[in-house]
């Protein structure tokens, strides 16, 4: 990996060090380094940012929206809402295999229902999306 692309995820530093040494937070960098280091014109991501410190997050966040500037197409599948309100411009809901919705952040949250569960608008919209399908500990099904 060049320095730059590790520099891209905070891991400058670490260039010489060796993964089996790195935490579970610098491995997922790493393999973020190593998923972007052609430049890729499509990088698909699923769950990237589990085990990464809240700062990682936002500097994470900041990478997608950089890399789709530069014309990187980025899918990201995760269950961490905030991460779509932060840092897509297309959301597709989907269950059971197919697609439930496909919409800017701001418009699925828009569909949120006060009586929908979750903490924020979005999620509140992914539920309402789902029409129901939820179970008691707040889980989609």
């Amino acid at each position: 990996m060049t320095r730059e692309t590790l520099g891209a995820v905070g891991l400058a530093d670490r260039a010489q060090d060796r993964m089996k040494s790195m935490s579970g937070g610098m491995l997922r960098r790493a393999g973020i380094a190593a998923a972007i280091v052609g430049s890729p014109d499509l990088l698909l991501l699923d769950e990237p940012t589990v085990g990464l410190d809240p700062a990682q997050h936002l500097d994470f966040r900041e990478l997608i929206r950089s890399l789709a500037r530069t014309g990187t197409a980025v899918v990201l599948s995760t269950h961490l809402v905030e991460d779509v309100g932060a840092a897509c411009d297309t959301v597709l809901v989907l269950s059971d295999g197919q697609v439930r919705h496909s919409s800017t952040p701001r418009q699925l949250a828009e569909l949120a229902a006060l009586t929908t569960p979750g903490d924020n608008p979005l999620e509140r919209g992914y539920m309402t999306v789902l029409g129901g399908q939820w179970s008691n500990e707040g889980d989609a099904s």
